[in-house]
């Protein structure tokens, strides 16, 4: 057999399982109950790229299982439909089954109250339409697939538009978009810089930033396709610059339009290209008529929004939350900068950095610089003009508003990259790469922790470097016992922590009302010291706690607790390391009650234990189950 005719061969076999991986993943992001098939999918996008060979085919293979390995990331992680994601989606479900924009029934579909109503009864939509447009045909992809279901006799969705395929198709396609835009910025970056530097800033630029939370885990909200328009877009302006071209100007202004029909904020984009237009048309190397019409096709590309605001609210342009919403001297300027309440910098400290490239870089290339840095200054001002109830983005994870300009980070963290590269001449890139890995590494450690529920508003620096660090031990703890077991466990948190329970509470008793190291999830904030016993209010369904031992060995476990009348009847079960010892029925009166873990259910190092009620009663802290005094722990 000829080398061409197995080159084919393997070829079409790659082909063949790069699309059986897309299929998989697809499924497996739409499908919230069949998540496993993300783990196969993933193994055929790598057998994919395995045996494709060298040349034309590759990088189309490549891109492929990109994309599906990207998926089967997102269906492992499990995307979430919160926040401003249900004002995006009616536009899509309204227009796709109603053919409107009254968005009555769609809200209600959703479950969700409706926002306040137009003079004509219609809720209005404060979101931009760009998002549904881009999601359209995933959408369609997500119906397809509740049809064939429903074809196959597997009803388990109605075909309605609400089903989860139906909420979950911009899960397919934010994932998507901001790839492509991500190796086209990449390419770019590493034409300039050299690859190992411009994917490395890229990357750190991405994976330090809310542009990682809003692409894999709220996907359908605007700031992943914002970051992919406004990445995209830099690319066209630098190819328009190194080559100009009617077609190249044209390219620009097509995505100076998308990006301002994804998050009308994106419009910042046009100081970056005016000042490079400018630029170019002073040297000679474009002409008027190049701009004109690059400039005419933005106003095309925008005309879905000016149309939905028209049909809305009866004007062409508007700002839809209202007159009051809007300051324009950006009162809050300093704030979405600095803030531990959302600000940019706390957030993202590699914004530091970032800046810092683009200006050393200002020498080096005027136009480019002057023009990113006028981007970063209008999104800051735009940001800090917002109303005073709304200018830190609700409970939005970090700066999301800036997502405008991350794209332009990631070429000042390139320039300063290839600045500091002669002071770090035998090895230019380990420091800083070092350097963006850790940051990295703390903004995805800040997705996690805002994911279970904790700083939905400022990140105090103290409280979240501990969390962060217990974080990290929690990684470090698991990962030493998946790879040898529970001796590897006890070792890593004798070296990490190397305090145990009798250490701190050298008589055994943990007084809840006094506590807080060794509290896990599901106690209130408060404490009740009015009368005694003093106590804490535990909260349903659990409240955990952790109680680090030196040894394996049984464990008496004495609970003083009671019930509040609200709650009653009410039984307490004490589980041990996930496994129940018992259960205890409580009354309104305080009793203790005790059980005995035996050495086999003992771990050394931590060991967990949860209070899990059968009722409770509503309270200012949510559902209140019972009042714990204290926790006794004796070895025997």
């Amino acid at each position: 057999m000829t080398g061409a005719r197995v080159g084919l061969i393997r070829t079409l076999g790659a082909a063949a399982l790069v699309a059986a991986a897309l299929t998989a993943s697809g499924v497996a992001v739409l499908d919230p109950a069949r998540t496993a098939g993300a783990t196969s999918a993933l193994l055929l996008a790598i057998v994919a790229l395995a045996i494709v060979p060298k040349g034309g085919a590759r990088r189309a293979v490549a891109l492929a299982a990109g994309v599906a390995a990207t998926w089967a990331l997102v269906a492992r992680i499990g995307p979430e439909f919160r926040g401003d994601a249900g004002s995006y989606f009616v536009y899509l479900r309204s227009a796709v089954f109603d053919s409107d924009l009254d968005f009555r029934n769609d809200w209600e579909g959703l479950e969700r109250p409706l926002p306040a109503a137009l003079p004509d009864g219609r809720p209005m939509n404060t979101q931009s339409v760009g998002p549904a447009i881009a999601w359209s045909p995933f959408f369609a992809a997500a119906h397809a697939y509740v049809r064939w279901e429903r074809a196959h006799g597997r009803v388990r969705y109605a075909a309605d538009g609400f089903a989860p395929p139906y909420r979950r198709a911009a899960a397919l396609g934010t994932p998507a978009y901001v790839l492509a835009s991500l190796l086209l910025l990449g390419g770019a970056l590493a034409g300039r810089f050299g690859r190992r530097l411009g994917w490395t800033a890229l990357g750190a630029a991405v994976l330090a930033t809310p542009v990682v939370y809003y692409t894999l885990v709220v996907p359908a909200m605007a700031h992943g396709l914002t970051f992919a328009a406004c990445a995209a877009l830099l690319w066209a302006c630098l190819r328009a610059r190194d080559a100009p071209s009617p077609r190249g100007w044209l390219l620009v202004g097509l995505l100076l339009g998308l990006a301002a029909l994804m998050r009308w904020q994106s419009a910042v984009w046009a100081l970056f290209v005016v000042t490079l237009a400018l630029g170019d048309l002073r040297a000679g190397r474009v002409r008027p008529t190049w701009l004109a019409g690059g400039a005419a096709l933005s106003l095309v590309v925008l005309a879905p929004q000016v149309l939905a605001w028209r049909a809305l609210y009866g004007r062409w342009l508007t700002v839809p939350q209202g007159p009051g919403y809007m300051d324009w001297s950006a009162p809050h300027l300093a704030d979405v900068l600095f803030s531990a309440d959302h600000g940019l910098f706390a957030w993202s400290p590699i914004a530091w950095l970032a800046l810092m490239g683009l200006a050393v870089g200002l020498r080096r290339d005027t136009l480019v610089h002057v023009g990113a840095l006028l981007v970063c200054a209008a999104a800051a001002w735009v940001n800090g003009s917002v109303t005073d109830w709304d200018w830190a983005a609700g409970d939005a994870f970090g700066a999301r508003r800036f997502d405008v300009a991350v794209p332009l980070l990631a070429w000042g963290l390139a320039v300063l990259l290839r600045a500091a590269a002669p002071a770090l001449a035998r090895a230019p890139l380990m420091a800083p790469a070092a350097l963006l890995l850790v940051l990295a590494a703390w903004n995805l450690g800040l997705v996690a922790l805002f994911r279970r529920g904790g700083y939905d508003g400022a990140v105090p620096l103290d409280r979240l470097a501990s969390d962060q660090a217990r974080q990290t031990r929690g990684l470090a703890l698991r990962a030493a016992e998946a790879v040898a077991g529970p001796r590897a466990r006890a070792l890593v948190y004798k070296h990490l922590s190397g305090e145990y329970l009798h250490d701190v509470h050298p008589d055994g008793i943990v007084e809840l009302a006094a506590e807080d190291r060794l509290l896990l999830s599901g106690w209130s904030p408060r404490v009740n010291r009015s009368e005694a016993p003093y106590s804490r209010w535990a909260l349903a369904p659990e409240a955990c706690l952790l109680l680090p031992l030196p040894a394996a060995q049984a464990t008496t476990l004495a609970v003083q607790a009671r019930a509040p009348r609200r709650a009653l009847p009410q039984t307490m079960t004490v589980a041990w390391n996930g496994e129940a010892l018992g259960e205890a029925p409580l009354t309104a009166e305080w009793s203790e009650s005790t059980w005995t873990a035996p050495r086999e259910k003992t771990r050394p190092g931590e060991n967990r234990l949860c209070l899990r009620f059968a009722n409770a009663a509503p309270g200012e802290d949510g559902g209140v189950a019972a009042a714990v005094s204290r926790v006794s722990v004796r070895l025997e």
